[in-house]
């Protein structure tokens, strides 16, 4: 697995300011497409699906495995919505935790391309925040989010901590993507 990323830029304005202090120790791993349009995976069109309905994430990762960053990490995206953390019952997720949409449907599985670049991804944003967890959407807002759709999670969380140990982050177990699934959290 290469160690180097790119990351190209894709802005939007659905975003606002972090509350002052605010660390950020939470990374949500969502997945999206847009059905709406012609081409429903280019992270194009998934941007503009996100900005007609007011939402954001920090990141995208398309099926090739391009990154196209959409809000600075400084700043609070708007992807996590009515949620709470799992781990200690945490409210207004959006404020301390960075987003990232991997881009696919519920009938597809993410591509090898996809795997490599958000476990890239991931250690990258490591190495600026120490991030403590690591939840898909459905953990922090169960019976209302089911994404990310088919994550493998141990194959995520193996690629991750491959090259950087980090002994406090929690992921959680491959359950937790089922609908209605209760998460066991892993060291």
């Amino acid at each position: 697995m290469s160690t180097n990323i790119t990351i190209r830029y894709l802005p939007t304005d659905q975003f606002e300011d972090r509350p002052e202090g605010t660390v950020i120790d939470t990374l949500i791993i969502h997945s999206m497409h847009n059905p709406e349009a012609k081409d429903r995976f280019s992270a194009l069109s998934c941007k503009e699906c996100l900005d007609k309905h007011g939402v954001s994430s920090h990141y995208m990762v398309d099926c090739s495995g391009t990154v196209w960053q959409s809000v600075p990490e400084n700043k609070k995206a708007w992807h996590a919505g009515a949620s709470r953390m799992p781990e200690d019952g945490r409210e207004g997720i959006n404020a301390f935790s960075i987003g990232i949409e991997l881009i696919g449907t519920e009938d597809t599985d993410f591509t090898e391309a996809q795997y490599q670049a958000l476990a890239l991804l991931t250690r990258d944003i490591l190495s600026r925040h120490p991030l403590q967890y690591i939840y898909g959407h459905c953990d922090i807002a169960p019976g209302r989010k089911t994404d990310p759709w088919g994550l493998d999670w141990s194959r995520y969380r193996k690629d991750v901590l491959c090259s950087c140990p980090y002994a406090n982050l929690r992921f959680p177990q491959a359950a937790s993507t089922a609908p209605n699934a209760k998460p066991t959290l892993k060291k």
